[in-house]
């Protein structure tokens, strides 16, 4: 007994030594590492804004390693529901005017006792957007963006010798999720595959498509070339989208963010795809096709004078002649520019010329949209008309709260005043701005923080620089304190096409047709694949021509395509047969492009006397 008493006094000692938090962190709680990218790398004072958990609190980044900002979290309780909040921190706090993420809700299922989990979040994330690794496995995280945002429905991966079952070709696994949005407000997509050492070893491979060769965006990415063996590491892979059939494997960057960035999100107009006739190009003489990396939005459909806003459009581009290195002509001459007059953004302008172009010199096109960032800030009045619901009760304040001025709800300077008798209020303030655009987050509430509106998310407004005044016009679904409070509202996404820090003027090399079309014999055998010496056809002495021994050929462009019924003989001495007398009589074909770059081709029609 005497034993068995100083055991226990033994234990109680220990535990008043070490503390109960320190015994049971061994059996019900885990580590976390939170890893963030930003688009620009810039994470110079980013720091979180953790909770869901006494134990967590917000602090800057504790590090950055190869792929970007990272934060250390140590014995958080197993199954607890973490959120995370990217931003950047300014005198020792955070400053809600530059958040990178919107809330990011992990599961509970994150932290594992006696574990650490790796969770990587993008930014623009919000909810449940992000990836978690498996540290039992090796991990690839496939990054996919396509810049003019056009992911197909049907868009997935094919995928062999992971630990998740491979889909059948044809039917492509869907689990590419949005995970964050780039500089441009264009969505960000990324799925992540694991395999045990056994897999590892089998080779594992992956294609991004949409259901066929015809819809492939990548070759064979590989877990090998993310270099990736060891369980528990985990590999990227970026891909940036170059249009469907692309298998060169060019566009896939593995552990190289860098070369990725550069393609995927600097503005740019891209460059002319001869195979699927895409890209910035001159289809002819007066005519360019303008295809830009990113949308960028249209004045035309919101304006009233529809003459002006397409002025605008058409001051964005000029086109000019290289005359030497870093020196050019006069602009040309534009009688109009084509474009969706219905659609809000673009990617796509069709430059039409006064005067054609010269295939044997050289022109670049230029685009430049106007949106520079200031030398002296300017005072932008910000209108919001906000409608509310119908059992808001009477002779509530409605008030804006965010991040224009503290998050203080019942601010006399952003009260909204009733419109008459009706449900709709209006607020005006003012904001001072010098990037292109200038984020401001904000929720509606009726004085106070316990009657705020029932919403997903901050509201977020973009305000631009070359503006005086903007209106937005807000809905609020339900207050969170009134019976019957309905559903969450969703807010509604006014991100812009151009952010504060993404370029906005591009150029490029005008990609003209310069090659002529290629004229095919395939018919007589005799002539096929000869030269034009030997190009000769026996023609009967003395006998009507048989129109049957006029060889057969194809005609094809480059650009155009089949020209084969565009092929004709001129006029002249090469198109003279004559039957009633011996010789050697010269045949030309010719075909001309659009461009009007031409082909002939000559053969022989040798009249002879039968023996």
């Amino acid at each position: 007994m005497k034993k068995v008493l100083l055991a226990l006094i033994f234990v109680a000692a220990l535990v008043g030594l070490l503390g109960t938090s320190s015994l049971a962190a061994d059996a019900t709680h885990g580590d976390l590492v939170i890893h963030f990218k930003a688009w620009n790398e810039d994470y110079t004072d980013l720091g979180s804004h953790v909770w869901g958990d006494a134990s967590m609190t917000p602090k800057l980044a504790d590090g950055i390693d190869s792929f970007g900002a990272y934060w250390n979290y140590n014995d958080v309780p197993a199954g607890v529901a973490v959120n995370f909040i990217a931003v950047y921190w300014a005198n020792g706090s955070q400053d809600w005017n530059r958040k990178l993420t919107g809330d990011v809700n992990f599961g509970t299922e994150l932290i594992v006792a006696n574990e650490t989990t790796n969770v990587y979040v993008f930014e623009g994330a919000s909810g449940a957007q992000y990836v978690m690794a498996d540290p039992a496995a090796a991990n690839l995280i496939v990054v996919y963006y396509d810049p003019s945002g056009n992911y197909e429905d049907n868009l997935g991966l094919h995928y062999w010798n992971w630990d998740q079952t491979g889909p059948s070709w044809g039917t492509p696994a869907q689990i590419l999720n949005t995970v964050g949005k780039s500089a441009a407000g264009i969505d960000v997509k990324a799925a992540i595959l694991t395999a045990s050492a056994a897999n590892v070893t089998a080779g594992p491979g992956l294609l991004i498509y949409a259901g066929d060769d015809a819809t492939k965006k990548t070759g064979d990415v590989t877990l090998a070339g993310a270099g990736i063996t060891a369980m528990g590491d985990t590999g990227f892979a970026y891909v940036v989208s170059k249009g469907d059939a692309y298998t060169s494997g060019d566009n896939v960057y593995y552990n190289d963010y860098a070369s990725f960035k550069d393609e995927a999100f600097s503005f740019k107009l891209m460059p002319f795809n001869n195979d699927d006739k895409s890209g910035t190009y001159a289809v002819d003489p007066y005519t360019i096709i303008v295809k830009t990396s990113a949308q960028v939005t249209s004045p035309y459909p919101t304006a009233d004078d529809k003459d002006a806003a397409r002025a605008i459009i058409e001051s964005w581009f000029a086109v000019r002649e290289i005359t030497g290195t870093d020196t050019y002509g006069d602009p040309l001459a534009i009688d109009h520019i084509d474009f969706s007059t219905t659609n809000a953004t673009l990617n796509a302008f069709v430059i039409v010329l006064s005067n054609p172009l010269d295939n044997t010199k050289d022109y670049e096109v230029f685009y430049n949209n106007g949106y520079v960032k200031l030398d002296v800030a300017k005072e932008v009045a910000v209108t919001i008309n906000v409608t509310v619901p119908a059992n808001t009760p009477a002779a509530s304040v409605i008030s804006a709260a965010g991040s224009m001025q503290g998050w203080t709800p019942g601010d006399v300077n952003y009260t909204a005043t009733q419109v008459g008798t009706t449900n709709v209020y209006t607020l005006t303030f003012n904001v001072s701005v010098t990037d292109p655009y200038t984020a401001i987050e904000y929720k509606w509430t009726r004085g106070d923080w316990p009657s705020n509106e029932l919403i997903d998310q901050n509201r977020k407004l973009y305000i631009p620089n070359n503006v005086d005044s903007i209106t937005f016009d807000d809905t609020v679904s339900a207050w969170a304190d009134v019976e019957p409070s309905g559903t969450v509202g969703v807010a509604p996404d006014y991100t812009p096409m151009y952010a504060p820090d993404q370029l906005v003027q591009a150029s490029i090399d005008v990609a003209m047709d310069t090659e002529a079309p290629v004229i095919t014999f395939i018919s007589p055998s005799g002539i096929v694949g000869v030269d034009e010496a030997q190009r000769i056809i026996t023609v009967a002495w003395g006998e009507p021509f048989d129109q049957n021994l006029f060889p057969r050929f194809r005609a094809s462009d480059d650009r155009d395509g089949d020209l084969t019924p565009f092929v004709y003989v001129p006029k002249g001495d090469y198109s003279v047969l004559d039957t009633r007398t011996e010789g050697n009589y010269q045949i030309m074909l010719r075909v001309v492009d659009k461009w009007g770059n031409v082909t002939e081709e000559m053969f022989t029609f040798s009249v002879v006397k039968a023996n």
